[in-house]
């Protein structure tokens, strides 16, 4: 179970103007139910600048601040002994925008709810995204999806993301327009449009490979130009992320444009243990990190990588390597997983030293497959896509030992994207 806070009688922005200057006064009133908590639900709050100003975890809490705008950012918590779910709400449910003005009070309440919990997979395959009951899929044979969306006209979904509110990101390829949508879940039933960002920002010679938040709220994208050279990495602070939700806009330019050097063109990124950027570069045939900060850039950086790995070994049959690495993850006990499209391999190193390294594993698979995607679970597997050129199956992995777990059947088009949300 987990809970989804309800806001009431909040007054956006757009409502109130919201007068810079002096101190006011912020108090929150929730109201918590009386269960035991393995994650504590929390409220944070941003100013406008996209600075994180305050965390409020108590039902009564008075914060004194700067007069302005501020949004404020409802957190899922996690009942003990239970997975944490998507949230069922709309979008302004779980973001909203507040104005505190010079020597005033402004009151703010709210509900947390338990709701079910999920723990669903979800995959991206050609226009449509669809939410799996993993129990369903380790059970083998054709497994139906419980939910999802389709996006007509969208040229494949490119890039998916839960952000930490529940809020279900997907990204579109140019070819009618790069936008990211963004459905609250129960859209994901057909209970809810999308709101669309960034149609301006993302032009049609703009091609989004990935997206996703880091622990600090700041969305990352990953872009490329239409003639599939690497453009870059930009990232949006985290107030501008969630002030999108109740504008409908992201801003003319992003608050940080990042080169990386040595890098080629990149296919998939994950945020690491060690609070640094991963990247598969599929043309480089090299996994590379870099430290990323956080917050607004004038102009473009260009930074190099901290660790790269490459990936060639000799023995008595000669001389090996993985080419093309096309997703990436981290396991529960920090272990990097890379998915090898030419080489159809996964390859897991149980250390992200840098340099030419040989995979501490590598899960081998049948002759002709095609392996896309990855997402370890917390229960100890690891699980891919895999086009049979008859269809998409979905493959659970023992991420110990390497061997196949279950193989279940999962749509006419392979998988190409795979998110738990949560990783269960």
């Amino acid at each position: 179970m987990y809970v989804l806070l309800l806001l009431l009688g909040c007054p956006s922005p757009s409502d109130v103007e919201c007068a810079e200057g002096g101190t006011g006064t912020l108090h929150v009133v929730i109201d918590l139910p009386d269960e035991t908590w393995e994650v504590a639900p929390e409220l944070e709050v941003y100013d406008a600048a996209g600075a994180w100003v305050g965390t409020v975890t108590e039902p009564d809490a008075t914060l004194e601040v700067l007069g302005g705008g501020y949004t404020l950012v409802a957190r899922r918590g996690t009942v003990a002994g239970a997975v944490v779910g998507t949230a069922h709400g709309l979008l302004d449910d779980t973001v909203q925008q507040v104005c505190v003005t010079d020597g005033g009070t402004t009151e703010w309440s709210g509900t947390w709810e338990l709701q079910p919990a999920s723990g669903k997979l979800w995959v991206t395959s050609g226009e449509d995204a669809s939410g799996f009951d993993p129990a369903a899929l380790a059970a083998g044979g054709d497994a139906p999806a419980e939910l999802g969306f389709h996006v007509d006209l969208s040229n494949d979904l490119r890039g998916f993301t839960v952000d930490p509110t529940g809020n279900l990101w997907v990204a579109t390829s140019p070819t009618y327009g790069a936008r990211l949508l963004v459905y609250p879940p129960s859209g994901a039933a057909g209970g809810a449009e999308p709101i669309e960002l960034g149609e301006a920002l993302f032009a049609d010679n703009v091609q989004i490979q990935d997206i996703l938040f880091d622990e600090k709220d700041q969305l990352w994208v990953l872009v490329a130009g239409s003639n599939r050279g690497t453009v870059g990495l930009w990232s949006f602070a985290p107030e501008v992320g969630w002030a999108a939700l109740t504008t409908g806009e992201l801003p003319d330019r992003p608050s940080q444009q990042l080169t990386v050097t040595g890098l080629v063109r990149a296919e998939d990124m994950t945020m690491g243990p060690d609070d640094r950027l991963w990247l598969a570069d599929f043309d480089g045939n090299q996994v590379l990190s870099v430290g990323v900060g956080h917050g607004v850039d004038e102009d473009p950086v260009e930074v190099a990588p901290d660790r790269v790995i490459t990936v060639a070994w000799d023995d008595e049959t000669g001389s090996h390597t993985l080419e093309s690495p096309t997703a990436l993850a981290f396991d529960p006990d920090g272990r990097l997983w890379v998915n090898y499209w030419l080489s159809a391999t996964l390859a897991r190193f149980d250390t992200t030293d840098g340099g030419v390294r040989v995979p501490d594993l590598q899960a081998g698979t049948r002759p002709l497959d095609l392996l896309s995607g990855l997402a370890p679970d917390r229960a100890g597997a690891v699980w891919y896509g895999n086009d049979t050129g008859s269809g998409g199956e979905i493959v659970a992995l023992d991420g110990d030992a390497g061997t196949e777990g279950s193989r279940a059947r999962a749509g006419e088009l392979p998988a190409i994207d795979l998110v738990f949300d949560p990783a269960p």
